[in-house]
């Protein structure tokens, strides 16, 4: 009877291991929080790509978001939709104002310093939406 009971004791636990192992390893992780970080990290770095090219400033310093806005686009998927805000140096908001239009959305800021010569600091808020 002792047998028995041992080899009850094993057919159970090798059936939890092997449950285990199944729910750890055949299941797809999905992490919305990874393609939340790329998307943000994407809209930093085509931020800087455009500063780097030099319309980023001269549009910011021009209080042009709308400019900002539609380079930016080009940038991200079809399927993300984005919105610019300028802040001055007193982080007063020198173009329209964003209203959120999605519950889920990603803002990154961006600063500049102005032209040479001229301190005339400037923080591009990039608001983008629209992702799963």
């Amino acid at each position: 009877m002792k047998g028995a009971y041992y080899t009850l004791e094993a057919g159970i636990s090798a059936f939890i291991v092997i449950s285990i192992f199944a729910l750890l390893f055949l299941t797809t992780p999905t992490n919305p929080e990874v393609q939340r970080a790329n998307i943000k990290n994407d809209a930093y770095k085509a931020l800087d790509v455009l500063n780097s090219q030099g319309s980023l400033k001269t549009n910011a310093l021009n209080n042009n978001a709308t400019a900002i806005k539609t380079d930016l686009a080009k940038f991200l998927s079809a399927t993300l939709s984005n919105d610019v805000t300028l802040y001055n140096r007193t982080f007063v908001n020198v173009s329209s104002s964003f209203n959120a239009k999605a519950t889920d959305t990603i803002a990154v800021s961006y600063f500049i310093a102005g032209n040479d010569g001229n301190y005339t600091p400037r923080e591009i808020r990039a608001y983008v939406w629209g992702f799963q």
